[in-house]
């Protein structure tokens, strides 16, 4: 009797270790030296996308802009961060881009709407966008410089308003361009945006393929074509995220059904094809 439970045992050991490993999704947390509240991260954000519309063109286009935020709000709540009051904006601007701003704030240019090929696509690339700021990527890489703390600090104790202490603290980092339009997120930041990504827009009920065949696109085109210059210069390259992002869902396949377009999604495309060209640059972007 004695033996057979130590063979069971081992054949128990066996089965385990022979068994498929479950992949499972990151749990974004504030680093404990991120003293900021989400009430201050969203102020900071406020105050940052009103220094990035000065030199980007906001695209005047309800429609347009109601079609991003259609998918954009869906992403949003199912993310872990459902709290903060998300934005989704399109930069006239032709360069293949997206970015993000603390507090919600999420901008696509025009050039990516462009290029993205369905609904899924731009699902993934809002998720991703969406991954950083539940993260707390920018907000990490904010506090994580002490004399951030400091400035804060002295800047309550002088008696300023919030919105002057976070535009003080925007200021003497460097300004919005540097710490949150054009930052260059670690390799493990990209990463665990891609991830959080993938199972948002899984949970939103969209193909997580979408990103994956987006960055494919990416990775055949180039990265000497103009215009995937910006996206490839502060992001990792788009083979290493598509190798990341397949090991991702062979452990974690999605569930069978999942939207990879819409009509919505073609009307879109047709209303940006009518569009006049985008205006020029009104600085280097």
């Amino acid at each position: 009797m004695k033996y057979l439970s130590a063979f069971r045992l081992a054949f128990f050991l066996v089965a385990i270790a022979g068994s498929p490993a479950l992949a499972e999704e990151p749990r974004a947390s504030r680093a404990f030296y991120n003293t900021f509240s989400d009430a201050e991260e969203m102020t900071m954000g406020r105050s940052a996308a009103e220094d990035v519309e000065k030199t980007r063109p906001v695209l005047a286009d309800a429609e347009l802009t109601d079609d991003l935020n259609q998918v954009g709000q869906k992403m949003a709540s199912a993310s872990q961060r459902p709290q903060l009051e998300f934005q989704f904006q399109i930069v006239d601007s032709p360069s293949i881009n997206a970015f993000s701003l603390p507090g919600g704030y999420v901008y696509v240019n025009r050039g990516l709407l462009e290029v993205v090929e369905s609904e899924a696509e731009l699902a993934g690339v809002l998720g991703h966008e969406v991954g950083h700021i539940v993260a707390f990527h920018s907000m990490n890489d904010v506090a994580r410089q002490s004399w951030a703390d400091r400035a804060l600090s002295e800047a309550k104790k002088a008696g300023l308003t919030q919105d002057q202490q976070i535009q003080n603290l925007l200021e003497k980092y460097g300004g919005t361009a540097l710490l949150f339009v054009n930052k260059k997120f670690s390799r493990e930041e990209e990463n665990e945006a891609d991830l959080l990504g993938l199972y948002n827009t899984s949970r939103a009920g969209w193909d997580p393929n979408g990103l994956i065949l987006f960055l494919n696109r990416l990775a055949h085109a180039g990265a000497g074509q103009d215009l995937y210059k910006m996206l490839l210069r502060n992001h990792p390259l788009p083979e290493d995220r598509v190798e990341n992002l397949n090991s991702e869902l062979k452990l974690s396949p999605p569930a069978k059904g999942l939207k990879k377009s819409s009509s919505a999604f073609r009307m879109m495309k047709d209303r940006l094809r009518m569009l006049p060209p985008p205006p020029p640059p009104r600085k280097q972007e």
